[in-house]
């Protein structure tokens, strides 16, 4: 019994230690809305999140939502990284606590932190209730970066009310919050607001975008100027995420400009994050959004792009990458090529069919895939992970950044097949304006070799998004050769 004990728990920490190993393996690349783990393996839930950095360690902070959480709020987690690629869950960073602002039914969101050293450090964030009527922010501390943090409080800014949250540290140590002040007829504005010297509340108005009507906020600064970029109230249909410019951050702000291509509602984003990273080479910027699933919060992804400001125009873009490698070290960007399979070269059945587009990249595209499929063949797979991109069409939602707007459909779905068996029963596909192509990228294993095939078709007989084509990536993560 004894040697059985032994051997029974020798085995358990055998396994316990292969699975761990094999789930903290290192990925190779970012991936714009594609599911995002954690050095664990756990799907990584930093939504609607804000991030510092300390001494060459990036803590990226955001909303727990978990599959199956009921309550409002469930926790702010926070995850480090050193290269921006791969995260490890340091844990929660705030927890709800009953009889407060942070209770579970109550909305805690947008967290934003900032640093006031050698005090503690400040998390920041919206307070408000479920049906938002208090329209406040919250505030805890800790004197670790990580946490666990304190609340301390919420209050009424200025005597005002404050919707959507941002936090933004100049190099000269000067703290600013940025906010909607919300959707009443006399609150449509958006404000810039200096913090007192130890972080503890605001202390002055320092600009005014009267009656802009946005929200998301969230800053970044050049050498030569200050950027800005807020997404319109939509609830949770995308839109154009728009960009201000100035060269002091009391203004006067440009005239403002859509950072992505209209009909992208920039790639399905609404913004959260900029990253700097000032490498030996170069410096570099990113821009993060949270592309939500309204249907399945705990499923919403993340579209982490390049993000291009110009101080002589004061205009600043993103561009889309299926994916792609960031060098913290010399802030070099990687694109790595992928190899393209169009879908008109594909095998339709049913209502599908192979139709002409002008915006696909062969100007053609398989279409009708509700009762009906496309099967690509002859795809050569490495067998190990890989990265695969579905290149689709999905006009369904109506164009524009106006308020309102029923009936419209944020998605459809598919379900993808590998080899002859089901992959993803029901894939999420965003919708987009007519004649864009969006992309969504998924993990896929073939075998190596070529041979393989994907089909897809309509999930459970609904109409999926026209299939532009795939793109099939190397392999994801480091250890393999």
């Amino acid at each position: 019994m004894y040697k059985l004990t032994w051997a029974v728990v020798l085995l358990t920490l055998y396994y316990t230690t292969t699975i761990r190993t094999t789930l903290a393996r290192s990925t190779r690349y970012i991936v714009p809305g594609a599911t995002w783990r954690d050095t664990d393996g756990e799907i990584l839930s930093a939504h609607a999140g804000g991030v510092v950095q300390s001494n060459g360690t990036w803590y990226w902070f955001g909303q727990n939502e978990r599959a199956n959480i009921t309550d409002t709020f469930s926790g702010i987690n926070v995850y480090s990284s050193d290269d921006l690629t791969n995260w490890r869950y340091e844990g929660q960073a705030l927890s709800p606590l009953n009889g407060t602002a942070i209770a579970p039914d109550l909305v805690v969101e947008r967290p934003k932190v900032v640093y006031n050293e050698p005090a503690d450090t400040w998390l920041w964030f919206h307070s408000d209730n479920s049906s938002y009527g208090l329209l406040k922010q919250g505030f805890a501390t800790s004197p670790n970066v990580t946490g666990p943090y304190t609340f301390q409080g919420a209050i009424t800014p200025l005597g005002g009310t404050s919707q959507d949250f941002g936090l933004f540290k100049d190099v000269d140590g000067v703290a600013y919050a940025m906010y909607s002040n919300g959707d009443a007829a006399d609150a449509h504005d958006d404000l810039i607001v200096r913090l007192d010297a130890n972080f503890t509340g605001p202390e002055e108005l320092v600009y005014t975008f009267f009656d802009w009507d946005l929200e998301a906020p969230v800053m970044l600064r050049t050498e030569g100027r200050y950027y800005i970029v807020m997404s319109h109230k939509t609830g949770y249909r995308y839109n154009n995420v728009e960009v201000y410019s100035a060269e002091t951050i009391g203004g006067p702000w440009s005239s403002g400009s859509y950072i992505a291509p209209a009909g992208t509602r920039t790639f399905n984003s609404q913004s959260t994050i900029f990253f700097t990273i000032k490498g030996s080479e170069r410096t570099s910027y990113i821009y993060g959004g949270d592309l939500w699933n309204s249907e399945d919060l705990w499923d919403s992804r993340y579209i982490w792009l390049p993000a291009f400001p110009n101080d002589t125009t004061g205009g600043l873009t993103i561009e889309w990458h299926d994916l792609y490698t960031i060098d913290v070290t010399s802030g070099e960007f990687g694109y790595p090529e992928g190899t393209r399979y169009e879908a008109e070269h594909g095998v339709v059945s049913g209502d599908a069919a192979v139709v002409v587009q002008p915006n696909a990249s062969g100007f053609k595209l398989a279409t009708g895939l509700g009762n009906g499929s496309v099967s690509i063949t002859g795809i050569t797979g490495t067998g190990n992970p890989q990265w695969v991109s579905l290149h689709y069409h999905n006009h369904d939602a109506l164009w524009g950044d106006n308020r309102g707007g029923n009936n419209i459909t944020l998605a459809r779905y598919a379900t993808l097949s590998v080899n002859g068996l089901v992959h993803t029963e029901k894939l999420r596909q965003p919708s987009g304006s007519t004649g864009f192509v969006l992309t969504q990228t998924v993990n896929v294993t073939f075998e190596r070799g070529g041979g393989n095939e994907i089909r897809l078709e309509g999930w459970n007989g609904t109409l999926a998004a026209d299939l532009d084509a795939i793109v099939v990536y190397g392999d994801i993560y480091e250890d393999e050769n």
